[in-house]
């Protein structure tokens, strides 16, 4: 599928002469992306935002490591996915290549399996940009500045997402400065820089708008907040707490209990996530302000989370937004009726689908809507 050549007139949240250019980067980036085509035997996880560094107490990634290792080695190599890496995979403005790569071998040598065994794909981000001058030549030639699968006579357009921000597409070199000098300095981490600044919804926004003007999937990262369908997590739980209170007039005693149970866990999470984010993203109400939201834009948020790992998985003509987390970090998942938890063998990992759709359902909607 070819997008329009002309998208319709949109708010672009900016002066017309820096939505044009935000919206010619992303039109060339989409015109120059490599299309692979999909069925619905694929199977591809699609992780974003590692942050890989040096081992020490700056690297954001170590808490993570051995989830991280442990669920692509059991789970998704040794049942056939393929990986995408969507971009700020080593954390090259903090870092040093060799540093990186010294501490994180095993890692990369699971990367290095994906490739031989089923298929790797990575795609730059912005704090992994330089890439292609530290990398050998070997890794610097697989690299992608994004790609679009190709599924049913749809698409999905993955990309970092830093394209959609002026300053990140021009002026990288700053930020990294910024990091080098100061961040590592007071030891400032990767995670609040970016999941509170007020220019992930703005990101966000534009993406979702040269989606939904083009009738396409756009799936990112760089913001480090998951997104399914275009909603966030706050508004996600909003409907599943609606859906709830609409079933439970008509079920049976036993299973009014049992959603009884499944609303006070999700009001708890929804009040933490509220505090979170100091109620900015709530008192916001639906992200995009539209009467009826189109579920273009997905997000696989980050490695590097708190609470665990998120990611995108495309499988049997289906995507999910999943989250794998340690029982340590993530007891209260283990009893959520809606969204029960897998153990991975005998480990203390777990895996729980935060939503799931299938693709034609998908598209569809888009189709009718957009």
């Amino acid at each position: 599928m070819t997008p329009a050549q002309s998208a319709p007139e949109t708010d672009w949240s900016g002066a017309p002469m820096y939505r044009r250019y935000i919206e010619g980067t992303l039109q060339h980036l989409y015109d120059s992306s490599p299309e692979t085509p999909i069925g619905p035997r694929d199977r591809i996880l699609i992780m974003s935002d590692l942050h890989l560094g040096d081992g020490g107490p700056r690297d954001d990634f170590r808490h993570n490591a051995g989830l991280v290792e442990t669920v692509l080695r059991d789970h998704y190599l040794a049942t056939g996915w393929a990986l995408v890496l969507n971009g700020d995979i080593e954390e090259l403005q903090r870092f040093s290549y060799g540093a990186i790569h010294a501490k994180w071998k095993e890692v990369f040598a699971l990367f290095d399996e994906f490739s031989r065994r089923t298929a790797l794909y990575k795609i730059v981000g912005n704090h992994d940009e330089t890439l292609r001058a530290h990398a050998p030549r070997k890794a610097v030639s697989t690299l992608l500045n994004g790609m679009r699968l190709a599924f049913g006579g749809n698409e999905l357009f993955l990309f970092h997402g830093h394209q959609a921000t002026i300053f990140f597409e021009r002026f990288n070199g700053v930020s990294e400065f910024f990091l080098r000098a100061f961040a590592n300095t007071l030891r400032i981490p990767n995670t609040p820089v970016l999941y509170e600044s007020q220019k992930k919804y703005l990101t966000e926004h534009r993406v979702y708008t040269f989606s939904a003007s083009r009738k396409i999937v756009s799936i990112i990262g760089h913001t480090h907040r998951p997104l399914f369908e275009s909603l966030s997590k706050i508004d996600t739980l909003r409907f599943r707490i609606e859906q709830l209170c609409r079933d439970y007039p008509t079920v049976s005693p036993r299973a009014r209990v049992a959603i009884e149970t499944a609303v006070a866990l999700y009001r708890r999470d929804l009040a933490r996530l509220w505090a979170k984010d100091q109620r900015e993203e709530g008192l916001r109400g639906s992200l995009y302000n539209e009467q009826i939201w189109i579920p273009c834009l997905f997000n696989s948020g980050c490695g590097i989370g708190k609470r665990g790992v998120t990611a995108i998985e495309i499988a049997g003509g289906e995507i999910a937004l999943v989250q794998w987390f340690d029982r340590t970090r993530g007891e209260s998942r283990l009893t959520q009726d809606r969204a029960p938890a897998e153990r991975l063998g005998n480990s203390d990992f777990f895996r729980t689908v935060i939503k799931q759709d299938r693709l034609e359902y998908v598209f569809s909607r888009i189709r009718l809507l957009a």
